[in-house]
């Protein structure tokens, strides 16, 4: 691939100002993290909440839900194909101050993710019993989970929607509104959960079937306000001429980033299962002390998602303006700010590991477990750092290949196979495994950090551009 010299980078940009890493991306940074952070701890409270309301309920309506659950989102990550790559798309045309490109990838994601939910949705309807029945559930789950997934599931095209959105309004640096929808949704869901599953002010008790009307009635008031949000207030100048005709040269562009980013999470969630399989061979025990160790370090991680995604929408919005030393800055800058912060944090849950597990449990034998765990996460949460940053700043600059690619071989290779062998083979247990896990983060963490130092991602954005 040629390569431009640094006299060819500044030739190619005669009429770009020479602008550093100032206080003015460090606010803007600011200015995104903060509701994206509130947004995305609100969505994880979300799903506790609806278990923690239906445990008081029934234990087989838990075991259910949470069976569809784990179906659905798998199936969800379909939607991050368009999600995705609308994203980057949307905070790059607006540095490059292309308004009508930005509006037509708008207008193409919003209209395919809608089409493909709903064809989801009708899918997950019909087939709602024969996938539950290959998951061999137990008789007093079945009746709860179908009756969950197709209702759930019948308005997946709801949830298409509204990530879509929610992306969309992010790119623009609008991260606001996701955030008040997010804490509108939970209200919604709350208070229905409250009056569907027990049966309260007269209305009738319906347990798992009362907890799916209130997901989706939380889905339709998130999507109305995104969409209120999104064509009232930030794009008021959208029309019909910004919809028709189709652009599907925007939607391959769409596609050319998504897909490979979607078979990375696709293929990392599969090796998540494969994963929980090895761990349940171990002991009961182990599976138990991996789900609250999983919980709690999820406080470790939770910043690091939300300064990973406003970073890249930041990143995506320099490179469009072609200020690729400040883009590299604040990415950096990023990186320093989240490990240095994933370090104190993981760092007190070790310390206070036995404190907080014997807010959950009794057992002793699980206590013991997790509390050797928490400190071989410290590591671990190093390297989820760097690749939650890197990758998605990689992606918005648009080196999305190489991450995929390296990652798909890592995640099998390091972290499946590694905790086979050290965890079963080795009969290390769920602390070997958990050292795989770690290895696996930090060699593609540093990696990724490597390949972004070496800047061949500007030489890519600008051969793609003069074309």
């Amino acid at each position: 691939m040629k390569k431009y010299s640094e006299f060819a980078l500044r030739k190619a940009l005669p009429h770009r100002k020479k602008i550093g890493f100032t206080g003015i991306l460090r606010s803007r940074l600011v200015h995104l993290t903060w509701p994206i952070f509130i947004e995305t701890t609100l969505i994880m409270l979300l799903g506790i909440g609806d278990i923690f309301m239906l445990g008081g309920y029934s234990d087989y309506a838990v075991g259910a839900v949470g069976t569809v659950n784990q179906i659905l989102n798998m199936i969800f990550l379909l939607f991050a194909v368009v999600t995705t790559g609308t994203s980057v798309l949307v905070a790059r045309y607006l540095g490059e101050r292309d308004r009508r490109s930005m509006k037509a990838v708008v207008s193409v994601s919003i209209a395919f993710n809608t089409i493909f939910g709903i064809a989801l949705s009708v899918a997950l309807c019909i087939f709602a019993r024969p996938i539950l029945s290959a998951m061999e559930l137990r008789p007093e789950l079945i009746d709860d989970a179908i009756i969950y997934m197709q209702i759930v599931g019948g308005f997946a095209f709801m949830q298409s929607l509204a990530l879509t959105l929610s992306a969309i309004l992010r790119s623009l640096q609008r991260p606001k509104f996701p955030m008040v929808a997010i804490v509108v949704v939970n209200i919604v869901n709350l208070v229905f959960n409250y009056v569907l599953i027990y049966g309260h002010f007269g209305a009738p008790e319906l347990g798992a079937e009362g907890a799916a009307i209130a997901t989706v009635a939380s889905r339709i008031a998130d999507v109305l306000i995104l969409l209120i949000s999104l064509f009232h207030i930030v794009l008021r100048d959208f029309s019909r001429s910004d919809v028709l005709p189709f652009r599907w040269d925007k939607l391959r562009e769409v596609f050319n980033i998504g897909l490979p980013s979607a078979g990375e999470m696709l293929s990392y969630s599969i090796s998540q299962v494969v994963v929980t399989y090895f761990i349940n061979i171990l002991s009961n025990e182990a599976l138990i002390a991996r789900m609250y160790v999983t919980n709690i370090v999820m406080v470790t991680y939770l910043f690091a998602i939300a300064v990973a995604q406003s970073c890249s929408i930041t990143v995506g919005y320099l490179v469009g303006e072609h200020r690729f030393r400040a883009a590299h800055k604040l990415m950096i800058f990023c990186v320093r700010v989240t490990l240095m912060v994933s370090l104190v944090i993981g760092l007190l849950i070790a310390i206070f590991g036995r404190g907080i597990l014997s807010i959950f449990t009794e057992n002793q034998e699980v206590m013991i477990l997790a509390c050797v765990v928490v400190w071989v996460d410290i590591v671990l949460e190093i390297g989820r750092a760097l690749n939650l940053i890197v990758i998605q700043s990689l992606r918005a600059a648009g080196d999305y290949v190489f991450p995929v690619v390296f990652g798909f071989f890592s995640v099998w290779f390091i972290s499946v196979a590694g905790s086979y062998l050290l965890g079963i083979v080795a009969s290390i247990g769920l602390a070997g495994m958990w050292f795989a896990f770690a290895v696996d983060e930090n060699v593609r963490g540093w990696t990724m950090l490597r390949r972004w130092n070496r800047r061949d991602w500007i030489n890519r954005y600008l051969q793609r551009t003069a074309k």
